[in-house]
């Protein structure tokens, strides 16, 4: 199935950025690499179809379980994964939304519980989309200026982008605890 994802290209992508939050049970890159190496000069436009249908992927898989979360709220509430997510959406769910894109824990558990605990739809949708743009706006532009040799050098890069990103969250909310103290 996903050697034929990506060799339908734009249509690979668009499907795979459907299905990314819902039932993808690999990491988007291993389609979306590929094809951006296959179309170097349509990452951008790649990009965008990409962070359109994960987006559109994401809404629908979080309407579902907030739909139905009634009769399995409490099934799922108890499994280990289920709790650490939890307890992240309690403390900052936009947050928690933004580091989805870099934790082992599938997006798609992202999703679940986002809907199974109702969070405000504008704090998921806003997570949802700088999650995907953290996620796979680095690697496009990777593909783009370097090709295949980011492919080699992926995890390095991959590792630099999620320090930077975290070192700017923990510097934002350093700056925001100090303000909210009237130390700055």
């Amino acid at each position: 199935m996903f050697e034929i994802l990506k060799e339908f290209g734009i249509y690979g992508i668009a499907i795979a950025g459907l299905l990314e939050a819902t039932i993808l049970p690999i990491p988007m890159e291993t389609i979306s690499v590929p094809v951006y190496l296959s179309s170097r000069e349509k990452v951008a436009y790649l990009l965008i179809i990409l962070l359109i249908c994960s987006t559109l992927g994401s809404i629908i898989g979080y309407l579902f379980w907030r739909k139905i979360s009634g009769p399995i709220k409490n099934r799922y509430l108890k499994s280990e994964i289920f709790v650490k997510i939890k307890k992240m959406y309690e403390k900052n769910a936009l947050l928690t939304l933004l580091t989805s894109a870099f934790t082992p824990i599938p997006f798609e558990g992202y999703i679940i519980a986002a809907g199974i605990l109702e969070i405000e739809f504008k704090t998921f949708l806003l997570g949802v989309v700088f999650s995907r743009i953290l996620r796979h706006f680095p690697q496009g532009v990777l593909v783009y200026y370097y090709g295949e040799k980011v492919i080699k050098d992926i995890g390095t890069y991959s590792i630099i982008i999620i320090i930077s990103i975290f070192l700017i969250i923990f510097i934002k909310n350093f700056i925001d605890k100090k303000i909210k103290k009237g130390n700055i």
